[in-house]
């Protein structure tokens, strides 16, 4: 007999529990509500952390991150002709022009689609937007270190948490199948599916909390048909089935070892540090906490009595002087200065290589009254270089095939004109190279000016229309009837050789009525109008 799809579930889940521990320990030190323990309710207390360095840290990462791998007001990705039709021997320049043309518009037409996706009205669904989202699942890979996205029918993402979904992977590192389980409530499903499922009138009718039902969704590759097979159970009956050529499913590792299923987190990677700060400024906190406390002991033979320490200012009390002090009394003190001295180095030195590691430059920058540029310059290169191995390995697994499922669904929902997948290459625009049309349209700003130095002969090489085109692309603007076609350029040639040609005609019948006029008046006559013409 076939497994439901909940017990295959439940078996890989029960195969993952001790790396589900491993980051539940890893969001317990950080942001615990990203990965609570089992049972977690909402009045259950969190783990007490003793220092918000790792939170902070995070932070600063997914804002890194998010501007690093989907900047604000720019595609973060690049549709390109392929290279076979680019730099074939025989390409037509200008088919090849306005096809990069028609990418960078659906480029803009993509990127409107997926920010806008949230903004339905009659919904009851939280406004939250296309980068909040990725916000969310970005957290979840620095801290846990796996996440597992959908892209839904409606163009909007759901986040998964990891303890809510399950992945096996092949030898090769690639995704064999997931299995997801969530709660649902029946009420919003179809009739068809409620009668596949064997829900009954009799669970509708009851409370919320009590007619919630688990969904569980498979979507399995097909080595045969090479697609992805999407199956939906409830109740261990199959209730949904469907294929797909790009998978909606889309599961992001932080650092992914071979043979593992799940990827190692960023906060995991550095757990050492994160642990042994968080030791280490508990215990600073108990020796402060013991140091700050203010305790009067009084000797067994004292004449000082309890109550009297505890009279008004400017009382007079009765008590054993020498030498003008009060004897037989002190204060706790606690004398181990010299040996948390040592502790504090320590938890600063913590402090200090987990500022490094998370990119925060204020913790990470000397204090000393003289710093030098060059120390402030190393540390900034030293920062920027470990950015980039941060997000490296974020961006395989989240850009390309977010941009191949949002072209899929807009083609299939004939928003966009169906583009042939081996016509177009998608190229991720992520961290500095998110700088790189601006670059592009440097360089070629700068080889125009060099060329413009060897005389006009060399610039009239420059294609104008190609290089305008190319420009624009560059800039990231496109605004319809701003720049002229093909078609209105020539019309409008036409029309001014049309215009030319008419003046040289008129000019010319001119020039012959005159000619004519002369050839048919007499000599006498013509001899008058030379005469009236001198005498006026």
């Amino acid at each position: 007999m076939k497994d439901s799809l909940e017990s295959q579930f439940r078996r890989k889940d029960a195969e993952r529990s001790e790396l589900l521990d491993r980051a539940r320990q890893c969001a317990a030190l950080t942001r615990p509500w990203i990965l609570p323990e089992i049972g977690q309710t909402a009045n259950a207390k969190m783990p007490e952390v003793f220092t918000s360095l790792p939170s902070r840290g995070i932070a600063n990462l997914e804002g890194r991150l998010l501007t690093a791998l989907y900047p604000p007001g720019t595609p973060f990705f690049r549709l390109q002709p392929a290279s076979r039709i680019k730099y074939s021997p025989d390409v037509d320049v200008e088919r090849v022009q306005s096809f990069s043309n028609a990418l960078a518009i659906q480029e803009l037409l993509m990127m409107s689609r997926l920010e806008t996706a949230d903004i339905k009205s009659g919904s009851n669904r939280r406004k939250t937007g296309f980068r909040s989202r990725k916000r969310t699942a970005i957290t979840q890979i620095l801290v846990t270190g796996d996440v597992l996205e959908q892209f839904t029918d409606d163009y909007q993402l759901r986040v998964f948490r990891r303890d809510q979904y399950v992945t096996c992977r092949d030898s090769s590192q690639n995704v064999k199948y997931h299995i997801i389980c969530e709660k649902i409530d029946p009420t919003g499903l179809p009739q068809q599916l409620l009668e596949a499922a064997d829900i009954g009138a009799d669970i509708l009718d009851k409370p919320y909390e009590e007619r919630e039902v688990k969904l569980y969704t498979r979507c399995i590759w097909n080595p045969i048909s090479r697609t992805w097979v999407v199956e939906q159970e409830i109740n261990k009956h199959i209730v949904n089935i469907s294929e797909e050529p790009v998978s909606p499913f889309m599961a992001t590792p932080y650092e992914l070892a071979p043979g593992e299923d799940y990827g190692r987190g960023f906060v995991e990677a550095n757990l050492g540090d994160v642990r042994s700060l968080n030791e280490l400024n508990e215990r600073l906190l108990d020796w402060a906490g013991m140091c700050s406390k203010f305790l009067i002991g009084i000797d067994y033979n004292s004449q000082v009595r309890a109550s009297d320490l505890a009279r008004p200012s400017g009382e007079v009390i009765e008590a054993r002087v020498v030498g003008g002090a009060i004897q037989d009394i002190g204060f706790l003190n606690v004398n181990k200065g010299s040996d948390f001295n040592v502790v504090y180095q320590t938890a600063q030195q913590k402090r200090n290589d987990l500022a490094v590691a998370m990119l925060m430059e204020s913790e990470a920058a000397p204090t000393g009254e003289r710093v030098t540029a060059y120390q402030i310059s190393r540390i900034a290169t030293e920062l920027e270089g470990a950015l980039g191995g941060v997000y490296a390995p974020i961006a395989d697994s989240q850009q390309v095939p977010l941009v191949e499922r949002l072209m899929y669904q807009m083609q299939r929902d004939r928003i966009l004109p169906a583009i042939p997948r081996q016509a177009f290459e998608i190229e991720a625009v992520t961290g500095l190279m998110a700088l790189s049309r601006e670059n592009d349209k440097a360089k070629l700003l700068q080889l125009i000016a060099t060329m413009s130095q060897f005389g006009p002969e060399m610039s009239k090489r420059i294609n104008l229309g190609v290089l305008f085109d190319t420009l624009l692309r560059q800039s990231g603007i496109y605004e319809p009837g701003l720049t002229k076609t093909n078609e209105q350029l020539s019309a409008e040639a036409s029309a001014a050789m049309q215009a030319q040609l008419e003046m040289e005609a008129q000019k010319k019948l001119i020039d012959v009525g005159g000619t004519v006029m002369t050839n048919q008046l007499s000599p006498q006559e013509t001899q008058n109008a030379g005469n009236g013409n001198a005498a006026a």
